[in-house]
């Protein structure tokens, strides 16, 4: 089970969902909702949480989003916001907590949604990346 830290709006704290292994000490204690992050699109934005993973190849973070106008930006607004925000939030958050991951996943979703879970009625973008001399190489699927 990976590890999740989820940020409760009401406390401005993390809070630990599950544990997996080693993952405890990835990002348990790094304070998430210190100040959402923008957007290029201008879209208005919730880091909502991130979901750790151990990989051979290194820790994978889920970054993940609330962006009501997801659904409603162009291909090429939801791209930029993508790269920026894996370059200027996930991988300073990350370092911030000592770590260096190999992969970050960014995912976007109109409207709160549990991780893994499909619905219907609200639009879920993901974009991956790789990290390479301390950028964010966007990967396709």
């Amino acid at each position: 089970m990976p590890l999740v830290v989820a940020n409760i709006p009401a406390l401005r704290a993390p809070v630990l969902h599950a544990l997996r292994g080693a993952a405890l000490g990835l990002v348990a204690g790094l304070p998430l909702g210190a100040s959402e992050p923008a957007a290029p699109s201008g879209q208005p934005l919730e880091f909502v949480e991130v979901i750790a993973e151990e990989l051979p190849e290194g820790p994978l973070l889920r970054y993940r989003y609330v962006a009501p106008e997801a659904g409603t930006l162009t291909f090429e607004a939801r791209e930029a916001d993508f790269a920026h925000l894996c370059q200027a939030h996930a991988l300073p958050h990350a370092r911030a907590a000592g770590q260096e991951p190999a992969r970050i996943v960014v995912s976007l979703a109109e409207a709160p949604v549990a991780f893994a879970v499909y619905d219907p009625d609200v639009a879920q973008f993901f974009e991956a990346y790789r990290i390479e001399d301390g950028r964010c190489i966007w990967e396709p699927f």
